[in-house]
């Protein structure tokens, strides 16, 4: 696939798991499942993180893939040049003239850096994994916190509270008639 093919494959996929963000947001929030997070961000990096709420995360994860691998590509595409167009014709003529050393020693330099590149894709996707499956796990807690809020509220305006110590337990009904 092209620079220009990879560049276009992730806006698409960035702007349909917006689109799922935007379009899956209901009155009931339901919790997240923090497999499916990290399925989705297994397949497509961010997009677990997006699925889990946190599209800041979902952003920066498909922009970091999506820049070690430009720069693993523009790094091979060097690497390529001076290999084929450099080392070959200079080791052609005598392989161990200091110029065909100069060109090798070049281009394993290119060779080296997108290897860095890649291995730095592979570590963002990992990150984007785990981070995919603990933002569902908070997410969820922050759902749970925020009914069990809610619940109390509806408590309280019951009349019914509860006061609790590490020795008793007392509820208590205040009700005006």
């Amino acid at each position: 696939m092209g620079g220009w093919q990879v560049k276009i494959l992730t806006i698409v996929l960035f702007f349909l798991a917006f689109a799922q963000v935007c379009f899956s947001q209901t009155d009931e929030l339901r919790l997240i499942s923090p497999i499916g997070s990290v399925v989705r961000s297994a397949f497509v990096p961010g997009w677990g993180q997006f699925h889990s709420r946190s599209p800041i995360r979902g952003t920066l994860s498909v922009i970091g893939v999506g820049a070690c691998l430009s720069g693993a590509l523009v790094a091979h595409n060097s690497f390529l040049n001076i290999y084929n167009n450099q080392y070959i014709p200079a080791a052609t003529i005598d392989p161990k003239s200091e110029e065909a050393a100069a060109q090798y020693k070049r281009s394993n330099e290119r060779y080296k850096v997108r290897q860095f590149f890649l291995y730095a894709a592979i570590g963002v996707w990992a990150y984007s994994v785990i981070d995919s499956y603990v933002g569902a796990k908070f997410y969820n807690a922050k759902i749970r916190v925020d009914s069990l809020i809610e619940e109390a509220k509806e408590i309280e305006k019951l009349g019914v509270s509860v006061d609790a110590t590490p020795t008793k337990i007392a509820l208590i009904l205040n009700k005006s008639f």
